[in-house]
């Protein structure tokens, strides 16, 4: 089977500040007037997708999903995804390394959990906007890097992951548990063998 590559948020050869570590750009300005391919790969960050305006396929786990108006998809690190966005979609696209985010109570930790584990949601017109709203926010804060934005950025994120959970209750997810129970452990087996690699060497 041919390998996946992994898209990574750093490199080798530099260590990222906190800064440098999130990235949210409008969908618009990425597609830049032209259809969008993505080949199947991973990450090793989270990845949030939200259009506004919104026409493709988007692939996740070898799951096929259409992309509808008001579309709300969240990777995980490692999941596997296969991207095509038409040259009209809208909205934004936000990557952060988890050490970004780290939640450090037992609450917000289990809603992040929550929410990730939720990676297609197609949310009603009315409730997007809230959602949108909140990533707007975060746009400009990313952008006009005021004092204290990194902090503001993080606020925000738990407002969205809170926003996302009660308005997502019914998520479009065809995948199986048995699938997700895997994709979970494997993982939880790729983040210890990151952490500990060292240890073997």
């Amino acid at each position: 089977m041919k390998d996946i590559p992994i898209r990574k948020i750093k490199t080798p050869q530099k260590e990222l500040n906190i800064s440098e570590s999130i990235s949210i750009r409008q969908v618009q300005d990425l597609l830049n007037g032209k259809d969008l391919t993505h080949e199947l790969h991973r990450h090793d960050f989270f990845f949030m997708l939200a259009l506004q305006k919104g026409k493709g396929i988007h692939e996740i786990d070898f799951i096929k999903y259409e992309v509808y108006d008001h579309s709300m998809f969240i990777l995980r690190p490692g999941q596997v995804h296969k991207l095509n966005l038409h040259r009209d979609c809208t909205g934004f696209l936000m990557e952060f390394a988890p050490t970004f985010y780290q939640p450090n109570d037992k609450v917000s930790i289990q809603r992040l959990s929550r929410a990730t584990k939720k990676s297609f949601c197609e949310v009603e017109a009315a409730r997007h906007n809230k959602l949108l709203s909140l990533l707007s926010y975060i746009f400009n804060e990313f952008t006009v890097k005021q004092e204290g934005y990194i902090e503001v950025i993080k606020a925000n994120l738990d407002i969205f992951f809170i926003e996302f959970i009660r308005q997502s209750s019914n998520p479009h997810d065809t995948s199986k548990k048995g699938s997700t129970y895997i994709q979970e452990r494997f993982e939880e087996f790729m983040e210890l063998t990151s952490t500990h690699v060292t240890t073997f060497i």
